[in-house]
């Protein structure tokens, strides 16, 4: 017998204003978040990109069925989200963006959902073949950030990076770490000139 269903999180709801962007550039503060993730490299929406992006989705499909017979919990699927760029750089993912660099791909989880669910997952799937490379649960901080919504394909997101330096050297402020994008649209269904697309940057006090 299955445990009672406890009302659903969603996750999105709960950290709205960090999901919240206009054209304008504006400053936000980000808790610390919890993914399931996965790491590749190439072309951002290229055809490997949206293939672990797909296999990653359904991961947590599974994932948050397996929490709901284990543990009576639910959570609503959250919309994709990416950082692009070196683990370790000044924040320039622009230039990886079009390079067709390093990233990784994130699903926001809430904390009921620990690792070694889905360490269990990993063993009931052995062998399927759901993706090439393997998904773990981490835990990412980036405090303080500069974000603004993006509307077009992504080829031209670089341009809204720009905007997002611009605004931050103007509030004296200083970019660091990986450009993180959230697919507010899917990347794999809608138009491209009409994807909408959180760009953040995090930063410092110079």
């Amino acid at each position: 017998m299955y445990p009672s269903m406890s009302t659903r999180v969603d996750l999105v709801a709960l950290h709205a204003r960090e999901y919240g962007a206009g054209r304008t550039p504006r400053v936000v503060a980000t808790a610390p978040a919890r993914y399931l993730s996965l790491d590749g490299a190439g072309d951002v929406a290229g055809g490997e990109f949206l293939e672990q992006a797909l296999a990653l989705q359904r991961i947590l499909r599974d994932l948050r069925s397996r929490v709901r017979r284990d543990a009576g919990k639910d959570f609503a699927l959250p919309p994709l989200e990416a950082l692009v760029g070196p683990p370790r750089g000044a924040g320039n993912g622009a230039a990886e963006l079009a390079a067709g660099g390093p990233w990784k791909l994130l699903l926001r989880v809430p904390a009921f959902v620990r690792a070694s669910d889905l360490a269990g997952l990993v063993d009931e799937t052995e062998g399927e073949g759901e993706t090439s490379r393997p998904a773990r649960i981490e835990e990412l901080q980036e405090g303080r950030c500069i974000q603004a919504l993006h509307v077009g394909p992504f080829e031209t997101v670089p341009a809204t990076v720009a905007r997002l330096r611009r605004s931050a050297a103007a509030a004296d402020l200083e970019v660091r770490g990986r450009l993180h994008e959230v697919w507010l649209s899917s990347p794999g269904r809608t138009p491209a000139a009409r994807r909408r697309t959180v760009v953040r940057l995090p930063v410092k006090v110079r």
